[in-house]
């Protein structure tokens, strides 16, 4: 996913030049920062999202009510159907959804129904992020979310509305970097404008 990311971020900032403000991302509460794709068919999201705007802390879970808090907020961010509304016509399926975040374990971030397949590998992994829980938490802890959409008519494609204001309120704006067919430049989502059109 970091390779992928990176290719995608070395894209936009090429696109950008002109906008230097854009290159550097500071973590600021309520603030999530989007590069979005589009080539051929598939459409790839990526987005930086401070985790207290997901869960109310910046933390490893420490208590059962704090795992939950992540579980729940795992389970909206692999719903991709239900955060990305694309054109019906555009005939968009996700295709897949990672999730990841120095403090959180792969079996909180997992898919619901996941859990137990991720169990193994999150025992382990648990040791070392709790290992790395005082820099991190010093450093503010973000979550990192992946999606990739196949597009069956990629030319149909010319606006995708964006959900996370509505599960998560108190996200207040994404600044978005964008490649497209269309488009290349960026663009800033609120509540109240929450459509991405190029």
């Amino acid at each position: 996913m970091k390779h992928r990311k990176a290719f995608i971020r070395i894209l936009v900032c090429a696109a950008l030049l002109a906008a230097p403000a854009y290159a550097h991302k500071a973590h600021e509460h309520g603030t999530a920062h989007m590069n979005l794709s589009v080539e051929g068919q598939e459409v790839e999201i990526d987005l930086e999202v401070p985790l207290a705007d997901l869960t109310a802390f910046e933390h490893a879970p420490e208590t059962d009510a704090e795992e939950k808090a992540v579980r729940d907020a795992a389970a909206i961010l692999h719903d991709a159907g239900k955060l990305f509304i694309f054109p019906v016509e555009a005939a968009c399926r996700p295709e897949k959804v990672s999730l990841e975040s120095e403090v959180i374990s792969i079996e909180l971030l997992a898919a619901p129904g996941a859990h137990k397949d991720a169990a193994k590998h999150g025992a382990a992994e648990k040791k070392e992020v709790h290992g790395k829980h005082e820099k991190v938490v010093e450093e503010h802890a973000d979550l990192d979310a992946e999606w990739t959409f196949i597009c069956r008519n990629p030319e149909k494609l010319r606006h995708i509305e964006v959900g996370l204001f509505k599960y998560f309120p108190s996200l207040q704006e994404i600044e978005v970097q964008m490649v497209t067919p269309g488009k290349q430049g960026a663009a800033e989502l609120t509540p109240q404008s929450a459509v991405l059109r190029w």
